[in-house]
Order: structure tokens, then C-alpha cells, then sequence
């Protein structure tokens, strides 16, 4: 990647720098193709881009541009496991890039991986307290967890347009032993479970009585990354389309530790 600076004229009231970042190297028509409603992530040394609608056709394609070599490389294609989908998660997790959920026609619920290393697709089988089947939520990665939060369960008659049928609730999936768990609680207590042993997800103490934990209420289509807050990583939330088919315009940050 290359960066192009332009600086505002002195005479204008304020100066303002101005960083333009433009990818250089291979032709556009060598990297993904154009489309929308895709996923993106990125580790050190990638930004991969996966799925979407196209032109004429939603799509499955995983595109890795390499930010040393500045190069697009197309990755293995999924097998008939993964279908067409736009509006999933994507995440890398300790170097293997996972794909949860998202809408093929349907709201869907599997979860694949792929490895970079052997050019490999592999869909899993995940257990526990799992979220319906659903798309375009709120999601980042906090050590070996994917965490998610609400998104749309049926796709609205008038599509983009309508609100669709939305939820709320948070979930982490622990990409090693594949389990999800449901995160009841906003905010992250640490909690006691049944059999004595720590919740994993949250660090705070037990908040005073009198002071009432807020939650964010159902929506889908939010704008979502993972941040650190006072030395802690978490998912922060912004926004998103709520079931009155309002918009919203707050922040949530949910902070929890991953074993």
C-alpha cells in the first residue's frame, strides 16, 4: 500500500491532514471483483475479503491482499459445504480465517474455517448455546473467541428497505473446543456458574445494587470492532437498524476476558 498526503491551502481556517490510502501494485481487476454486503477482516500481514453480492449473483470467493508484496491472491474456493452467502462474520483467529453464519436466501447458521498455511477449507461443527441461524450482527475476536451480538433471524418482504425480524443477545464462540456460550449479561460480571467454577467473559466487579446495567436494545446491520478499554479487549458496538426500522446512534462496549 502506498499513502498520499494533501495538505489544505494556509488561507483555509483550519489545516487539516488529509491521508490518502491507496493500494497500489496489481491492477484492480486482479483483486476481488465489485460487490457489496461482503465481509472483511485482516491479520499483520493480510486483509482478506470474502463473499458478497455481485453484479448478478451473491458469492463465496475469499481474496487475501498481501500488504508487504501488495498483491491480491485468490484463496482455495470453498467446497459445496460453504454456499453463497453476503452479511457474515469473518474473523481471524490464531492465523485460520473463520466465516459464522450470514444469508444465503436464507438465514443460515454453519461455521467454516480457512487455514492460509494449507490453502484448506474445513466446516465445523459447533455445540452448546447456540444463536439462530442469522446475519449481518455485531462481532470481533478477543483471544480465541468470537463474540456476536444480535442481527437479523428473517430477511424482511421488502428486503433493505423493511426492518426484518431482528434480535438481540450476545454469544462467544470458543474457536478451539468449538462451544457457544450465551452472555447474558451486558457489561461482563464476573459470575458464579452452577458448577462453581468463573465465567470466562467479564472482568468487572459486582456492580452496587442501585446502579442498573444497561443493554443494548434488539437490531441488526451494526457497525462492530474489537477494542481495549483501560487495558481490557472487548467488542464495541455503534449503532445499527432497529426493529421500528429507526437507526440507532449509541455505544456499547462489552468487556470480558478469554481464557
Amino acid at each position: 500500500m502506498s499513502l498520499e498526503a494533501e495538505t489544505i491551502p494556509e488561507n483555509t481556517t483550519v489545516s487539516i491532514l488529509l491521508i490518502r490510502l491507496r493500494i497500489s501494485g496489481n491492477p484492480v481487476e486482479e483483486g476481488p471483483t465489485p460487490r457489496s454486503f461482503h465481509s472483511m477482516a485482516a491479520d499483520e500481514n493480510h486483509v482478506y475479503v470474502f463473499g458478497g453480492v455481485g453484479g448478478k449473483e451473491r458469492l463465496k470467493t475469499l481474496d487475501a491482499y498481501n500488504i508487504a508484496d501488495q498483491k491480491w491472491v485468490q484463496c482455495a474456493t470453498p467446497g459445496e459445504s460453504v454456499s453463497i452467502r453476503g452479511g457474515a462474520s469473518l474473523e481471524v483467529v490464531q492465523g485460520k480465517v473463520w466465516v459464522v453464519y450470514g444469508f444465503n436466501g436464507c438465514e443460515i447458521d454453519d461455521v467454516h474455517y480457512y487455514d492460509p498455511v494449507k490453502n484448506k477449507w474445513t466446516q465445523v461443527q459447533t455445540f452448546g448455546e447456540k444463536p439462530s441461524a442469522r446475519s449481518v450482527f455485531a462481532s470481533a475476536v478477543v483471544g480465541k473467541h468470537i463474540v456476536i451480538f444480535g442481527g437479523e433471524i428473517a430477511m424482511d418482504p421488502q428486503a433493505h428497505v423493511g426492518s426484518g425480524q431482528l434480535m438481540d443477545g450476545t454469544f462467544a464462540l470458543d474457536t478451539v473446543t468449538l462451544k457457544w456460550e450465551r452472555l447474558d449479561k451486558f457489561g461482563g460480571e464476573e459470575e458464579e456458574t452452577k458448577n462453581g467454577t468463573r465465567n470466562p467473559f467479564g472482568s468487572h466487579k459486582k456492580k452496587k445494587k442501585e446502579e442498573k446495567q444497561e443493554t443494548p436494545a434488539i437490531r441488526g446491520w451494526a457497525a462492530s470492532t474489537c477494542a481495549t478499554i483501560n487495558g481490557k479487549k472487548g467488542l464495541l458496538m455503534h449503532g445499527g437498524k432497529a426493529q421500528t426500522n429507526d437507526r440507532f446512534d449509541d455505544l456499547f462496549y462489552y468487556e470480558f476476558n478469554s481464557a
